[in-house]
């Protein structure tokens, strides 16, 4: 058996910490002759040469919201967050901390393992525009949280809507609004079904 330089897992959550060396298991009968380097096609997509650059592969920080009615069970919206993440390493998850959608969020990132930080609303405080303000916080919060990781690990902010109301078109909005003048890349998406 020979050893091979593999991204660490090939798996929904990368760690990023390669190159690590595992001992390389002969799937086909060419992968004797391969030496020390792995054959090309034990390789993920994104390594090959005519494959997207190694570069490409992002981990996230992802803000996610959606309507304090929504009744989607954690475990479907665990499901909506992984499809979103498309097995990239997600470093924090932020959501708004109100009842309905931003409650099932974080239940469903604790279950995926991921760090979560709410930022509820001050109500108090700002009144009415307190969604808003919030929502504009936990965009800047992921911005720079995404900038301040090591270059080894190219990190973009993902936003996730789930079904909601105005809080969440708050949200959306703010982040189109953002990702024209991002210094890093802002995905936008929204969870429907």
């Amino acid at each position: 058996m020979g050893r091979g330089l593999l991204p660490t897992a090939f798996s929904p959550s990368w760690s990023f910490a390669y190159p690590l060396e595992i001992p390389m298991v002969s799937l086909h009968p060419a992968a004797a002759s391969c030496g020390p380097e792995p054959p090309l096609c034990l390789l993920p997509a994104a390594i090959l040469p005519h494959g997207p650059s190694p570069a490409s592969f992002r981990a996230l920080i992802i803000v996610a919201g959606g309507g304090r009615s929504l009744d989607w069970s954690p475990l479907r919206i665990a499901a909506a967050l992984q499809a979103q993440a498309a097995g990239r390493l997600v470093h924090r998850l932020f959501h708004g901390g109100a009842r309905g959608a931003d409650q099932a969020i974080a239940a469903a990132a604790g279950q995926l393992g991921w760090p979560v930080e709410a930022i509820p609303a001050q109500w108090a405080r700002y009144g009415v525009a307190a969604g808003p303000i919030r929502n504009g916080q936990m965009l800047r919060r992921a911005i720079e949280l995404a900038a301040a990781q090591p270059l080894a690990t190219p990190t973009a902010v993902a936003v996730i809507a789930f079904p909601g109301a105005q809080g969440t078109a708050s949200l959306l909005a703010q982040a189109k609004k953002l990702q024209a003048r991002s210094p890093l890349p802002l995905e936008i998406s929204q969870v429907t079904s």
